[in-house]
């Protein structure tokens, strides 16, 4: 079995930016994700003929490395700016909103056309032995990597390397342990006309249990259906966490009915186990340069898309630093 340089698990925005990094600077890479798709809460999904972004709904840009990035992602036609402000900001001439051209998941897709990915790949054992790293998954299937990422929620990442039986934190165990994340409920519907929602199509709710209510036909991705994205709040999460989706999907459409010039057709739920990091670590990654160990991903970005974005990149820089 031939090594590769770097295995990352996880393929959302930040594994995949730190891969195409490292991919760019030479090094083989392989990224591994326990989902069928990419992009970790840049989803986008079907339904009844609709297409509707079910995790994040836009993102903004300030630094001009992911800024480079997005010029590249405009220009082959993958992103589009939304919108720049939405009826309740405060600054009317606000900044660029941006989404993918049919999708969240856009961006992801683009990215991993030049990388090596393998998804549905759950790791079930992880292990290091002499100076390489070994991952072996629920398929059976086992990957060796001189250096191993992990973009995946800390508490996730921690317990994948809990396995290890390595001192892998140099010292930071009970600080990393200590970062944590709301859950997420999104009810997903698709409805018998036009939203009423107000241009662009996306509203940010401060009333409990609602936090958004985004339009995906006004939005562009969903231009012969009419469907809807809404988001709840922690609390509601996470008292509905195992609620069935006629009872919690239906609280939220209740929730969001004032709001709507529309019936709902059908609809359906789903849960972000890891949604907001309420405290992220300080630092863009954690690295161990001993064991040749990182670990990147919104825990340490925190909870914006280039937050992530960011950690992957930088991740990335200092795997090359000591390369």
């Amino acid at each position: 079995m031939i090594p590769t340089d770097v295995l990352i698990i996880g393929a959302g925005i930040s594994g995949l930016l730190c891969a195409t990094e490292l991919h760019k600077a030479g090094m083989s890479v392989r990224v591994l994700d326990k989902g069928r798709g990419l992009g970790g809460r840049m989803a986008t999904r079907r339904m009844a003929g609709g297409r509707l972004d079910h995790g994040a709904q836009y993102f903004t840009v300030r630094d001009a490395r992911v800024q480079t990035y997005v010029d590249t992602w405009l220009k082959a036609g993958v992103l589009k700016e939304w919108f720049r402000h939405l009826p309740e900001d405060t600054n009317p001439k606000g900044y660029p909103r941006y989404c993918g051209l049919q999708g969240m998941t856009d961006v992801p897709k683009f990215l991993a056309k030049n990388l090596e990915i393998a998804n549905s790949q759950e790791v079930t054992e992880l292990a290091r032995d002499t100076d390489l790293w070994l991952a072996c998954t629920a398929t059976g299937d086992a990957f060796v990597a001189r250096q191993l990422v992990i973009t995946a929620p800390l508490p996730q990442a921690l317990n994948l390397l809990d396995m290890t039986g390595l001192r892998y934190a140099n010292g930071h165990t009970d600080a990393l342990r200590e970062v944590r994340y709301e859950r997420g409920l999104a009810t997903l519907a698709i409805l018998d006309a036009s939203s009423g929602l107000p241009a662009p199509g996306g509203m940010k709710i401060d009333q409990a249990p609602l936090t958004w209510i985004g339009d995906n036909q006004q939005k562009g991705i969903s231009p012969d259906v009419s469907a809807i994205t809404i988001h709840a709040d922690a609390a509601f999460a996470d008292t509905h966490w195992d609620s069935p989706d006629k009872l919690r999907g239906g609280l939220m459409l209740e929730a969001a009915a004032p709001y709507l010039k529309a019936e709902v057709k059908e609809f359906k739920c789903h849960r972000w186990g890891f949604t907001t990091p309420i405290n992220p670590w300080p630092d863009p990654y954690f690295h161990n340069p001993g064991l040749k160990l990182t670990l990147a991903g919104d825990s340490f970005g925190g909870a914006r898309v280039e937050g992530a974005a960011l950690s992957g990149i930088e991740a990335a820089g200092r795997i090359l630093e000591g390369a």
